[in-house]
């Protein structure tokens, strides 16, 4: 019974996210993005350090759509992307910390439990896939438009949440740290519809924790990189590079 009312919430939900994703390209976007819950969240952090996983998602060739179609056709499809990421994030525990051109930065607190939040951001991307693959380039092939493929990296780790102003409700707040730079640059080296992720996550996902909560091995399989291009230190093993892994869907 849970196997088959799994696979009905499925299709259900999967109903409803092509049913907006169709009245968008007909209506323009359906729903207001917005980054104002990552900052509520932020604040609560202001000037102090804490812990997240950082998960990038971009569009793979981009430049080469913006150049190929009128500037309004490229725009909606960078919105109903946008919109639909923001959308599966939410389920997942996560807030989308910034849009940045054909990108959408996401955040998942780790400061409580990083192994419950790692797991969350790799079902999270397996979700955005899943939609990408299963929804949206579907309708966007019978529309005639080019579809979608996206590159997904992450890391964990420690950063320092800064306030550029007086006024902490209305100042602008950022974030400092090697972990959201990593993950940038892991994001960067990603193929299309590829999840990459950062050697703080294999090791905390591939150990057993007190909880018993852990991903298995299989499912992340280290990539061979390029160390005249690569070359980013690992701070979790000394005189080594920081590895990278793939993981398996």
């Amino acid at each position: 019974m849970d196997i088959v009312q799994n696979e009905q919430n499925t299709g259900s939900l999967f109903d409803q996210i092509r049913a907006r994703v169709r009245r968008t390209l007909r209506d323009g976007v359906q729903l207001d993005l917005s980054t104002q819950e990552s900052r509520k969240l932020l604040r609560r952090h202001a000037n102090s350090k804490t812990n997240f996983v950082f998960l990038f998602v971009d569009i793979n060739n981009s430049t080469q759509m913006s150049l190929s179609l009128k500037e309004d056709k490229f725009a909606l499809l960078i919105q109903i992307f946008a919109q639909e990421v923001s959308v599966a994030v939410s389920g997942y525990g996560g807030y989308v910390f910034k849009y940045v051109g054909d990108a959408v930065i996401i955040l998942f607190p780790a400061g409580h439990d990083r192994n419950k939040a790692c797991i969350n951001a790799i079902n999270c991307s397996r979700a955005i896939l899943g939609i990408i693959q299963e929804i949206i380039s579907p309708i966007l092939e019978q529309m005639k438009l080019p579809d979608i493929k996206v590159r997904i990296g992450m890391d964990y780790g420690e950063v320092l949440v800064v306030v550029y102003g007086k006024d902490i409700q209305k100042a602008h707040i950022d974030v400092l740290g090697s972990a959201i730079n990593i993950a940038a640059k892991i994001a960067s080296i990603t193929q299309a519809d590829q999840i990459l992720v950062g050697e703080s996550i294999f090791n905390i996902l591939c150990h057993p924790t007190v909880e018993g909560v852990w991903v298995d091995k299989v499912n992340l399989r280290e990539i061979k990189l390029d160390t005249s291009k690569w070359n980013y230190p690992s701070y979790l093993n000394v005189g080594s590079i920081y590895r990278v892994y793939e993981y398996i869907c």
